[in-house]
């Protein structure tokens, strides 16, 4: 018989380090998170746009 895990953590330990110290800034200046941060939300807003396109198209199929 397999012996179940434990997957429930007891205990959970967060360590922050400074902001500062592991960013290496862009040539132009730019926080390299802000910068990634951007990137994810434009994919998601693509992502969206063209689902929304798509069920509009199948919408405008589906009454024809």
């Amino acid at each position: 018989m397999a012996r179940q895990r434990d997957t429930i953590a007891g205990k959970v330990r967060l360590v922050l380090d400074a902001p500062e110290a592991n960013v290496t800034p862009l040539r132009n200046g730019a926080d390299p998170r802000l910068v990634s941060l951007v990137r994810l939300l434009a994919r998601q807003a693509a992502r969206d746009f063209v689902n929304a396109e798509v069920e509009a198209a199948r919408r405008r199929d589906l009454q024809d």
